[in-house]
């Protein structure tokens, strides 16, 4: 429901109690996960506070994502059941209705969490737009910062959706307007050139706001993801703007204006520094389990199917057909475990689901055991010090790699694309094997020497199709850490070159979707709007082409 950020419930309720509720406490909106605790215990909590204040509404706007930008388990189910399986980043089987994913119901509160963490987002506005000149000047960093972060969120929502409700959207809260409140959709083209708009503003009012150190030393207070760090911020949202204009350059209405934008930063890298290396990548620490995301993730992984590997994978980790690995990428130790008889078998689309089953639990000497590879559990499942990442440093080197290899930053460099290809393979593999070494569940692999690594990414190079040999690997790092991203990869280039069955039980959903259908509470509640936008519902379907995508991403193969 857009009644602008509010649950479904929120229709029943009068207003006055709406007013109640929500002037007393509307920081204290999305979020529902067992690290709710830890962060009130660390940051101070808006909704408890008697004044609120741009700093303390900035860290409720990052509270409102936390679901969505840090490894939690509603996040990690619900993306390994729609993008994990569409980008076959993860393993699935050819089961029934498998296309639908986690199902309407998890859309729908995906949507819902989207439109609190805005209402955050809209404090926040609302609470700078009251200060006087003078304050706004001191608060600007906080507008800023958290536009940024809301931004990261909008174009997932874009990415999953299309075009949806933004500018007029969460309002009710401190309009009181119901009616008014049910804001009309903005076209996905207007809300991506926002977006890099607003991304190349908060970059240059970082360089040059002249921002006070007391203003600085507050945010320290109350940023747990970098702690203050303008610096870190700037690259952060200098990356963030690159993301979303490698989304758009390849295909589209928008493809000269991103391409612009990236050719614009990739050449004057003073004024647009980006995370270069693994010391600057933007993390959420798990902070000693106070956030606790290996819980979270051993929850969503440990006793389900979400962890296992997908044909795809094994293939792009140079994993032999029988499992072998003699010659595969440094990074499988550290990625995965094999299975009892030390192959690195995946789980893949060609298989008959009746022989998928049956190895699911196969019988190794005796018992029951895993024959498909499954992500590492050292590395990812019972890894206490297992961060949230906003952004790495292999993936700015990936997507540099690609402008350069796809003439975006002037003319086509196949060097330049060679050297932030090679550099993004060793940052990868040294981020891993870093993340793997913070686990005390066994002890740590020793990486291979960086001469071993560099040989590799050698090898990995085709200059005769280097846009693929790009997006493999960057498809190959996002991984289990951002399913989604993976997704829009395939989506935007169509590699790496993937393989679907029809689902011949489903009339919805019979082959992978190109997007998520828009939220049941848009039908139910902002029906007029939701009308105008998809033509009474006909354009609101899984097989609607987004803008930005490829015409086929994908290849259907025959088979039950």
């Amino acid at each position: 429901m857009i009644l602008t950020g509010l649950k479904p419930i929120l229709n029943s309720i009068k207003m006055k109690k709406i007013y109640s509720i929500i002037l007393g406490c509307v920081a204290g909106f999305a979020l529902v996960s067992c690290s709710d605790d830890s962060y009130t215990s660390k940051y101070d909590d808006p909704s408890k506070t008697k004044v609120v204040s741009c700093d303390k509404v900035l860290t409720g706007v990052f509270k409102a994502g936390n679901t969505w930008l840090n490894p939690i388990y509603y996040r990690y189910y619900v993306q390994s059941t729609t993008s994990g399986m569409f980008s076959q980043v993860i393993g699935s089987t050819n089961s029934r209705g498998r296309y639908m994913g986690a199902g309407t119901g998890y859309y729908n509160t995906r949507w819902q969490d989207f439109y609190d963490m805005l209402s955050q987002y809209r404090l926040l506005e609302k609470t700078y737009n009251e200060l006087d000149p003078g304050n706004q000047e001191l608060n600007k960093l906080y507008l800023i910062i958290g536009r940024s972060v809301m931004q990261q969120q909008l174009s997932e929502m874009l990415s999953l959706f299309g075009s949806l409700p933004y500018s007029q959207a969460s309002t009710l809260w401190y309009t009181g307007d119901y009616a008014g409140s049910k804001p009309a959709y903005d076209k996905d083209t207007d809300l991506y050139k926002t977006i890099l708009d607003d991304l190349k503003d908060a970059n240059n009012y970082l360089q040059t706001g002249n921002i006070k150190s007391s203003t600085i030393a507050q945010l320290a207070i109350q940023d747990f993801v970098n702690k203050g760090d303008l610096t870190l911020w700037r690259k952060y949202i200098n990356s963030l703007r690159l993301r979303v204009a490698l989304h758009l350059a390849s295909n589209g209405e928008l493809a000269a204006t991103a391409q612009a934008a990236i050719q614009e930063m990739l050449t004057d890298p003073d004024t647009y520094p980006m995370v270069d290396n693994n010391n600057e990548m933007t993390t959420v620490s798990p902070d000693n389990d106070k956030l606790n995301f290996q819980d979270e993730i051993n929850r969503a992984i440990e006793n389900s199917s979400y962890n296992r590997a997908s044909g795809a994978m094994m293939r792009a980790l140079n994993v032999s057909a029988d499992g072998s690995y003699e010659n595969a990428d440094p990074r499988l130790p550290v990625l995965y475990d094999p299975n009892p008889d030390d192959k690195y078998i995946g789980l893949d689309p060609s298989e008959r689901l009746s022989d998928q089953d049956a190895n699911t639990s196969y019988i190794y000497q005796g018992s029951t055991a895993k024959y498909y590879a499954a992500l590492d559990t050292a590395t990812f499942t019972r890894n206490s010090g297992l961060p949230g990442l906003w952004m790495s440093a292999a993936e700015v080197s990936f997507g540099k790699a690609e402008a350069y290899a796809m003439g975006w930053a002037g003319s086509v460099n196949a060097t330049k694309a060679k050297e932030a290809f090679i550099e993004g393979m060793i940052q990868s593999t040294d981020f891993y094997y870093q993340l793997n070494s913070t686990g005390t569940y066994r002890k740590a692999i020793s990486k291979p020497s960086d001469a071993v690594i560099r040989a590799y990414a050698e090898s990995q190079w085709d200059e005769s199709n280097m846009q693929k040999c790009i997006i493999t690997q960057k498809w190959v790092n996002f991984g289990m850490y951002n399913e989604l991203e993976a997704w829009n990869c395939v989506r935007c280039t169509g590699y790496p070159e993937l393989q679907f069955k029809r689902d011949l039980t489903s009339v919805d959903t019979p082959i992978v979707p190109n997007r998520l259908k828009y939220a049941s509470d848009e039908v139910n509640y902002n029906t007029a709007n939701y009308n105008a936008a998809t033509n009474n519902g006909s354009t609101d379907t899984w097989s609607a082409k987004l803008f930005w995508m490829k015409d086929t991403w994908y290849t259907e193969i025959a088979g039950e």
